[in-house]
């Protein structure tokens, strides 16, 4: 039998769109078991591999240490910024001890958080770079909710105070391992000495006039304090008690306290219990430095 030429066409076009489908079906066939197995198997290892990748939260413009926290909203409010020039001078309405140490950190800044933690008070810290060992504890404090202030890196009074760039040189590293701890670089800072100290005239006459207005300028503010347990010299816990005693003996509405977590203060860790029992028993209230605390400037001797 003789098949028409139109017949022949369609015939051959038929078979091929045939085999075309059975070609797509073909890659389109359920796989077999050993080939899920081994998908499976590829999935868990991809999502694994994910899993360990570092998290995208945190973001990359942000220095982070081993052990810094994100940044959270105090950032916005603590950060250094010349742009914010409104302080607080007027004492709170109700009595407030503000709890300060400086020197740290060192073996002793743990205990000392330990003690806080005890009674649920949150403090402030003025860290220098002395103990380097002990860098990691400015996170540490700072995740415990307390304020971190800067104190210079060296509290070296020759390096710090042979002049004005040395100062800001030396603020500037401290500056740089805060940032590294807690994500960025607060604007609360305490002259080594303080700002009445007169060694500072040994190595720059009229320094600490110049360095009080430009911290400021830069958008600093510096602390000094209004009373103090007298750590900063050798004492028993019991004479570090009784100094608080004398010493916030006027009836302060609000007090700035100075004292030291440094490496050669265990008598501080010792006394801390009672002294904040002390201020407990006075009818105070413990605050951590903030933009609205009542800032303390001492008289400028240099």
């Amino acid at each position: 039998m003789r098949i028409h030429k139109s017949t022949s066409v369609f015939l051959f076009l038929t078979l091929t769109m045939v085999l075309t489908a059975a070609l797509v079906g073909c890659a389109q066939a359920p796989q077999s078991a050993e080939d899920e197995r081994e998908n499976a198997v590829t999935q868990e290892a991809q999502e694994a591999q994910e899993a360990q990748q570092p998290s995208s939260t945190i973001s990359d413009e942000v220095p982070q240490s081993q052990g810094a926290p994100a940044i959270d909203s105090r950032a916005a409010e603590f950060e250094v910024d010349p742009a914010r020039t409104q302080w607080t001078f007027e004492a709170p309405q109700t009595k407030t001890v503000y709890l300060t140490f400086d020197d740290g950190p060192s073996a002793n800044t743990q205990p000392v958080l330990d003690i806080l933690d005890q009674y649920g008070i949150k403090a402030t810290f003025f860290v220098t770079g002395i103990n380097p060992d002990y860098l990691s504890m400015i996170s540490e404090c700072y995740r415990r909710g307390h304020t971190i202030g800067m104190h210079t890196y060296s509290h070296d009074y020759e390096q710090v105070y042979a002049s004005v760039d040395a100062y800001w040189q030396d603020l500037g590293q401290i500056a740089d391992v805060v940032r590294q701890q807690i994500g960025y670089v607060p604007c609360f800072i305490r002259f080594p000495g303080g700002s009445s100290n007169t060694i500072s005239a040994n190595y720059t006459l009229g320094i600490m006039s110049e360095l009080a207005q430009e911290v400021v300028n830069e958008g600093y503010q510096y602390y000094d304090w209004d009373a103090s347990c007298g750590d900063g010299a050798v004492h028993t816990a019991d004479e570090l008690v009784e100094a608080t005693k004398a010493d916030t003996a006027y009836g302060y509405q609000s007090i700035v306290f100075l004292m030291h977590d440094g490496a050669e203060k265990q008598t501080t860790v010792e006394a801390l219990p009672r002294i904040i029992e002390y201020f407990q028993s006075e009818g105070y209230t413990f605050a951590p430095i903030d933009r609205s605390t009542c800032v303390p400037h001492h008289g400028i001797g240099n």
